[in-house]
């Protein structure tokens, strides 16, 4: 009986592993991003994009990828993989205030505001969504929107934000 006992454990251990969960091409993206292979990274992080179904999943990825073109200083394919994030999830929160940032910087204030906005709209207590775009509300002459704005940020907690207002 002990025999038949061992035996059918061992069978039970052997089926349970051979039912592992491969690592997926996302996480191996990770551990090679962490461990700066970034090349590997942005091929593991596409071969997610591909075969992944979550549609957060891939748009994590394809954010990955761009953050990992922009390391390595390919800044159009940073942003572009930063625009496809947004296209497979337009809730895809660091592309959108990356996106949001890289137009600031840039002079385009209508997209970049664009993107904070939206930002607020996926995530209410994103502070530097806030703030962001009273700063640029304030830049293009909008004086209210920019106090409005502003206020949330400092509600949420932005010392930057808390900073704009005492200065008015």
């Amino acid at each position: 009986m002990k025999k038949f006992l061992s035996l059918f454990l061992v069978s039970l251990f052997a089926a349970a592993c051979a039912q592992q969960v491969p690592v997926s091409d996302y996480k191996k993206g990770i551990e090679a991003a962490k461990n700066k292979q970034y090349e590997q990274a942005i091929a593991l992080f596409n071969a997610a994009a591909t075969t992944e179904k979550d549609k957060d999943i891939i748009a994590n990825a394809l954010y990955n990828a761009g953050l990992c073109y922009g390391i390595t200083g390919k800044y159009e394919e940073e942003i572009s993989y930063y625009k496809k994030a947004i296209e497979a999830s337009d809730s895809c929160q660091p592309a959108l205030y990356d996106l949001g940032m890289y137009y600031k910087k840039n002079g385009d204030n209508e997209n970049s505001l664009k993107m904070f906005q939206k930002l607020t709209e996926v995530n209410p207590a994103h502070e530097g969504a806030f703030y962001m775009a009273g700063v640029i509300y304030g830049e293009n002459g909008d004086k209210e929107k920019s106090e409005e704005y502003l206020k949330k940020a400092a509600e949420l907690g932005s010392p930057e934000a808390q900073a704009a207002i005492n200065k008015k």
